[in-house]
């Protein structure tokens, strides 16, 4: 009976032992612990994070490619001034010094003034998203560009596409995309590089829109046209694109192709046998000693801008009359 006893006594005893422990740990547990609120940070941090990548996908990547983009055009036209010279790759000389500020190897800005694309090329620009990530978010972000590719579907505004591999990682998850950034750039307000080259920078035109329609053209919007150094595109256009002028190809772009009319009065301009659409009026082919091309003149033109010729196909697009039939002299 006493060992019974004993055995309850000892049962007893234990239960006793366990409770004062458990209520030790209760006591002597910091407060701030708390299983719920850990995860409902760590979710804060995900989503953050996450944000991060949708925005880097969707709003970052293409801001900057944007901007570097234009810069590489700037950059790309006084070097062609600079050096007196068409582009043989447009596509590899764009590529190059929009993501490495280099031309063949060299740093383009040694050669050019001002500096444009020195801390400003895209690799540049992404470097800077990725600091300030892992400053405002602790993150690691990793990208690879395996091709930039630059071309016109319309005649005012270029396209630039780059496809990126990049991956974020945090603490708590990562990210992994392959994606196409693509961004639009307006050709307006650019150097035209064709009147550059050509007159080895003494003619600087810079591409301005004209607001006149296909369908509204007469003598004095012409005058206007040529005194303002304005550009047109027509629907059946026979003019190069705004990138075809960066390699001196004068072919036919039927989607892209715009034009403006040499002015005269330009001190780097000498009367020649030739049409003065721009495109035209430095080709060798073009002109009086290649019959039967004809040369006429509009009087109320010629006044504004001595030794102004039109060419016949232009002459009909311009909506105009001719005066004067230059070559082949009138038989």
């Amino acid at each position: 009976m006493a060992v019974k006893q004993l055995g309850k006594k000892g049962m007893f005893l234990t239960f006793i032992a366990i409770s004062l422990i458990a209520a030790l740990i209760v006591i002597f547990t910091p407060s701030d612990i708390n299983l719920s609120g850990d995860v409902q940070a760590i979710k804060t941090r995900v989503s953050n994070v996450n944000e991060y990548v949708s925005d880097l996908e969707s709003v970052y990547l293409e801001n900057a490619l944007k901007a570097t983009g234009r810069r590489t055009i700037i950059a790309l036209i006084k070097y062609m001034e600079a050096k007196t010279m068409f582009l043989t790759s447009f596509d590899d000389a764009f590529s190059e010094v929009l993501l490495d500020g280099t031309i063949g190897g060299i740093l383009i800005d040694d050669i050019i003034d001002p500096d444009i694309m020195t801390d400003n090329t895209y690799n540049d620009l992404i470097n800077e998203i990725k600091t300030t990530a892992e400053q405002t978010f602790n993150v690691d972000t990793v990208y690879d560009i395996s091709d930039i590719r630059v071309y016109q579907t319309r005649p005012w505004f270029i396209e630039v596409e780059a496809d990126i591999i990049f991956s974020v990682t945090s603490e708590t998850a990562s990210w992994t995309r392959d994606v196409i950034i693509k961004t639009e750039i307006s050709v307006e307000n650019f150097d035209d590089p064709y009147y550059l080259v050509n007159t080895e920078g003494s003619y600087i035109n810079k591409i301005t829109k004209s607001d006149t329609k296909f369908d509204e053209w007469d003598v004095d919007k012409v005058i206007d046209f040529i005194g303002n150094g304005d550009y047109t595109h027509f629907e059946d256009s026979q003019a190069p694109s705004f990138l075809m002028r960066f390699y001196n190809d004068i072919s036919a772009s039927s989607c892209c192709g715009i034009e403006s009319l040499v002015n005269p009065n330009n001190p780097a301009i000498t009367g020649k046998e030739v049409s003065y659409v721009d495109y035209l009026y430095w080709s060798s082919v073009e002109n009086c000693a290649n019959p039967p091309y004809t040369l006429l003149r509009v009087d109320k033109i010629h006044t504004e801008f001595l030794n102004f010729k039109f060419d016949l196909n232009h002459l009909a697009k311009y909506k105009l009359s001719a005066d004067k039939q230059i070559c082949p002299p009138p038989g």
